[in-house]
């Protein structure tokens, strides 16, 4: 049984990017893997497919299937009752004020009653008070994913459903995935790094600059090809320039629940990266905020000599300004010429004049962290500096953050990528 049918003959943003030409057919058990660079198409895609496009001013001309429903069009309770949506950024995908109304809201939806025994065994009872904006992206996922485990569904559609998990996390949504793929669930999946999945053996969709420059089974080598192939290197042994701030006796508790951190004392150096990695919901993202001042601690104290910045794991929350010329121009005091020039150097500047909702979040990321270059700032707190890039937008990224050490700043980074925690001269291991 055809399960999702696509004839996408264009989607995109008027006045903006636009996807052509995308046709493909799933049948009950099927696994569809879309990957290219950043900017490329792919969280457009899934937005057509998932009837979401129109939600961000997008529009689409053909027709997309999902259980034998036209996607436009349709209430939304027909596609609800097929499809499983886990967006790249999982906090869009939560409504519930804490993690017990968001479990209980999702289950109320299909008839069902919740109790205790849904929060042990999908292994959330430790968030069962937090309030979910309190989160950890990583923390978000756990919980969409605990959803999706209480859930019956016939599709998914999973966008990057990666970039903000351990490894240990990682290898159980593959496990998931791999299950449902045998109870006949049809899967739609976007991934930067498509190798994670090779196992599995998907049928591939490969975009590029907006057309489909693959269709077909699974071919590591033609992967390679189009979306290159990430060699990391040990940066040079940098060292310390003096420290740039101190934690002493730091604890943090958010309301409701139990202390995150306990008696924390860390020093920040100065012309070094460090890099702060730890299971989800260790506290990483905590950390960061509490050392570049975003939150106070419950005790303790806190010294820093300097200005700092913290860029989010949503890179929405940190832009202030509707386009990212403006953004730019905003950080580098009116000074165009240096706008350009970071711009050539992130490949941004074909989105310079677009609205930054519509950028992908790879594209937002690359925005947010060539603005907090521009403003020069004495410390750099970067939670997930790499998620959802490809290769080349990584290596980018990275080559910057050195650059910034270079020069004497302060580069402290939370991330579970192997890229980013290799180039590194510092780490940090928070382990519970």
């Amino acid at each position: 049984m055809t399960l999702v049918s696509a004839r996408i003959v264009e989607c995109g943003y008027r006045g903006g990017f636009a996807l052509r030409d995308v046709y493909f057919d799933l049948q009950e058990g099927d696994f569809l893997l879309i990957t290219g660079r950043s900017g490329s198409g792919k969280t457009t895609l899934i937005r057509a497919i998932t009837g979401t496009l129109e939600a961000v001013e997008g529009y689409l001309k053909g027709e997309v299937y999902l259980c034998g429903h036209v996607v436009l069009g349709s209430r939304p309770e027909e596609i609800y009752s097929c499809m499983v949506y886990i967006p790249q950024e999982p906090w869009y995908a939560i409504i519930g004020h804490t993690v017990y109304a968001e479990i209980c809201h999702s289950l109320a939806l299909e008839g069902r009653v919740c109790n205790m025994s849904d929060f042990s065994t999908t292994g959330l009872t430790r968030l069962f008070n937090r309030l979910t904006h309190t989160l950890s992206a990583g923390e978000t996922q756990r919980v969409l994913w605990a959803e999706l485990a209480l859930r019956g569904a016939r599709v998914l559609v999973l966008d990057e459903p990666l970039v903000y998990l351990d490894e240990i996390s990682r290898s159980h949504v593959r496990d998931i995935v791999e299950r449902a793929l045998g109870e006949g669930v049809s899967t739609i999946l976007v991934d930067h790094n498509p190798f994670f999945w090779e196992k599995l053996e998907p049928r591939l969709i490969v975009l590029e600059n907006g057309r489909v420059a693959y269709s077909g089974k699974w071919s590591h080598e033609l992967l390679e090809k189009h979306t290159g192939k990430f060699t990391v290197t040990k940066s040079t042994n940098r060292a310390s320039r003096g420290v740039y701030a101190e934690l002493r006796n730091v604890w943090y508790r958010y309301p409701g629940g139990d202390y995150v951190l306990v008696d924390v004392n860390m020093t920040i150096q100065r012309g070094v990266i460090t890099a702060i990695t730890g299971p989800n919901g260790s506290g990483k993202t905590t950390l960061l905020k509490i050392a570049s001042g975003v939150l106070k601690p419950s005790r303790g104290s806190i010294v820093r000599r300097g200005a700092s910045i913290y860029i989010p794991e949503n890179p929405l929350l940190y832009f202030t300004m509707p386009t990212p010329r403006e953004e730019l121009l905003l950080a580098a005091r009116g000074e165009e010429y240096r706008v350009l020039d970071i711009a050539e150097y992130f490949n941004i500047k074909h989105t310079l004049d677009q609205p930054i909702v519509r950028l992908s979040s790879g594209e937002r990321r690359r925005v947010a962290l060539a603005s907090a270059y521009l403003y020069e700032f004495s410390g750099y707190f970067i939670d997930e500096p790499t998620g959802g890039l490809d290769y080349d937008s990584a290596r980018l990224v990275l080559d910057l953050l050195e650059d910034i050490a270079e020069d004497g700043k302060a580069v402290v980074i939370a991330t579970h990528d192997e890229r980013a925690t290799k180039r590194a001269d510092l780490h940090a291991e928070i382990k519970k």
